[in-house]
């Protein structure tokens, strides 16, 4: 108990006061657990934001590295073994980046089973090869998968299933990447060697 002089001796702002009430505590704080419940599921949604741009963001450098990689290789080749909507066997003569001392095909194609852009390489033959998986390029790769389009020496579509492979002069490629529900369309041209 403080006593009448100890009351006195208080400043006049503080006499008369009373101290708070335990129901205007249990408001405070439900009041202050609200505000900091909102500002952590604020930060955790952040989070969970930045992770997935930045896992898509991979996977996009990863896709564009690969179609990249893939238009270059293409360029040199001399002519299409087969060519498909989903996949393309090319023959790449020797004296080039890619092979120095030796002919070979290559293939690129979809892989739906493991979602990947695959490549694969054989020693230089007749016909297409056959369906062994290939090494994966990059992964991600939404159901659409990789598409491929032909064009003639002139310009003209061919469509995804050309019926002569000998006028086959330039390749698109299209490719579309999905990540934790984000997806992003890449393309890319490449004439053939020689045509």
């Amino acid at each position: 108990m403080i006593s009448r002089d100890r009351v006195q001796a208080l400043p006049a702002s503080l006499r008369g006061t009373q101290g708070v009430t335990l129901i205007e505590l249990v408001v405070a704080l439900s009041l202050l657990s609200l505000v900091l419940g909102s500002i952590y599921a604020l930060v955790a949604v952040g989070g969970r934001s930045a992770r997935t741009t930045n896992d898509f963001l991979q996977t996009q450098a990863h896709v564009r590295a690969a179609l990249d990689n893939m238009v270059d290789e293409i360029r040199w080749a001399q002519a299409v073994s087969c060519a498909s909507a989903t996949a393309v066997t090319l023959s790449i003569p020797q004296d080039t980046p890619f092979s120095l001392t030796s002919p070979y095909r290559v293939t690129f194609a979809y892989d739906a089973g493991a979602r990947t852009l695959t490549r694969r390489e054989d020693a230089a033959g007749i016909g297409c090869p056959a369906s062994a998986p290939g090494r994966p390029l990059a992964h991600f790769i939404g159901p659409d998968g990789l598409a491929f389009e032909y064009f003639d020496a002139g310009g003209a579509s061919l469509g995804s299933t050309p019926t002569s492979l000998e006028s086959i002069a330039r390749v698109r490629m299209t490719v579309t990447a999905v990540r934790d529900r984000v997806s992003r369309t890449f393309a890319g041209d490449a004439a053939l060697r020689a045509r």
